[in-house]
């Protein structure tokens, strides 16, 4: 709180005594004129009264007479010549018209007046007192009152902001020490209520994403164990098979595991790549017609395998603006989500509604409970048991799916389709 408080005192004290300095000066330069005129007119008339009795006097007699009142004036009274004075063009202009010249400026004050008392060579000068010896103790006196007064407001004002920044710093600090869960509560009338805002939502983004990375780690595992459990079987059979024929089954088997881990891999990088950030959505103009054909043209065997008619039902869309492939791959991941769950029939629409595009998949199969329609969307979320290539998935479609209609500014939700089964509708908006 020192450093700041006395950083903000510095400049804010310099600041202040330019403002008046700047202030006295511009004031001095616009009022020149009248401060002239009020000055020539507080000192006219015992000028004019001097001059009197000592017009018509040789230079002797005017000396005495000057000493003789100078007592009763208080005023710096002498007789000077003109040659002495270096008088300027426009003081002598002055002087010709009866008019007081004033020398010695002192702020708005001037200190000195000079006055013709005839036509000859000889003036009048006339001197205020000196100013009191103190007053430069007054003026130090006076910048000091300034300078504490300003402290002491600075203070009141400086508390609250650094109240709340050691607690935005406390708070950084047990984040930085691994306790995630630190947040950070200001008061409304806080000033960086916004940063401590921002701080709280960094801190739960940072939060989020070290847990599901905990959790991806600890479901990877999980999911591994499966196919390299059964590549380890199906070796140890091998080796141990004389049958060719035989032997090719196995093979055979092995490949479809390690097709199932390369999808597996494949969606994992995908989803990790979403979900961290790292993959930049560029989004075009594709026609829409085209682009969904070839979507579901590229899991029209598998329907088919399945005995499920897959069918575009609606496409009232020219033009959808996407990152083309993992747009697809959501598409995709949707449909073969329904295929594998349907019964007999798979429909998918494209509609535009306001300023979104939505994609609807509906399906006759079993549905989604109501308390699992949230949970369906995380990753490595299944909710059956079956974990046999034709059911079982490796939960990460869904999961994917979500984080691309969010990287496109949408999201997607499940409910009931017109033959009791699930309806996933993904939308996303317009414009990147």
């Amino acid at each position: 709180m020192l450093r700041l408080f006395l950083g903000l005192f510095l400049v804010m004290t310099v600041g202040l005594v330019l403002g008046l300095q700047t202030v006295e000066r511009t004031f001095d330069a616009l009022l020149d004129g009248q401060m002239q005129s009020y000055n020539r007119e507080a000192v006219r008339g015992q000028a004019w009264s001097l001059v009197e009795q000592l017009r018509g006097l040789d230079d002797e007699a005017r000396e005495r007479q000057l000493e003789a009142v100078r007592p009763h004036y208080g005023l710096g009274l002498s007789l000077v010549e003109s040659a002495q004075l270096a008088l300027t063009d426009q003081e002598k202009a002055e002087l010709a018209q009866g008019q007081l010249v004033l020398r010695d400026k002192y702020t708005h004050k001037y200190t000195q007046f000079i006055s013709r008392i005839d036509d000859g060579s000889q003036l009048l000068s006339i001197k205020l007192p000196a100013e009191p010896s103190l007053m430069p103790f007054y003026i130090a006196t006076a910048y000091l009152m300034i300078a504490v007064m300003n402290g002491l407001v600075l203070i009141f004002w400086v508390r609250p902001h650094w109240r709340d920044l050691e607690k935005l710093r406390l708070a950084a600090e047990r984040f930085g020490d691994n306790d995630l869960s630190s947040r950070i509560q200001l008061s409304k009338r806080s000033n960086i209520r916004d940063l401590s805002e921002h701080f709280n939502l960094m801190a739960a983004r940072i939060e989020g994403l070290i847990a599901n990375q905990r959790e991806l780690t600890n479901a990877v595992s999980h999911e591994l164990r499966t196919p390299i459990a059964r590549l380890s079987f199906e070796l140890d059979q091998l080796k141990q098979q004389p049958d060719p024929t035989r032997n090719r089954e196995l093979i055979a088997d092995m490949y479809a595991d390690l097709g199932e881990l390369e999808e597996m891999v494949s969606e994992l990088l995908t989803y990790a790549s979403l979900e961290r950030g790292a993959t930049v959505i560029t989004r075009e103009n594709i026609q829409a017609n085209s682009w969904l054909d070839s979507v579901v043209g590229s899991v029209a065997l598998e329907a088919e395998a399945a005995g499920v008619q897959l069918l575009i039902v609606e496409c009232r869309v020219d033009e959808v603006r996407i990152e083309p492939r993992f747009m697809a791959r959501a598409v995709i991941n949707l449909l073969r989500n329904a295929i594998r769950y349907a019964e007999a029939r798979v429909e998918v629409s494209l509609v535009c509604t306001g300023d979104h595009y939505e994609v609807q998949v509906n399906d006759d199969g079993p549905g989604v409970p109501m308390a699992g329609r949230e949970k369906i969307f995380e990753p490595f979320s299944r909710l059956d048991a079956s974990r046999d290539r034709r059911t079982g998935g490796f939960g990460l479609g869904l999961a994917l799916v979500r984080r691309v209609s969010q990287s496109h500014g949408g999201q997607v939700e499940v409910a009931d389709s017109p033959w009791g089964g699930a309806s996933f509708r993904m939308t996303w908006a317009h414009q990147d």
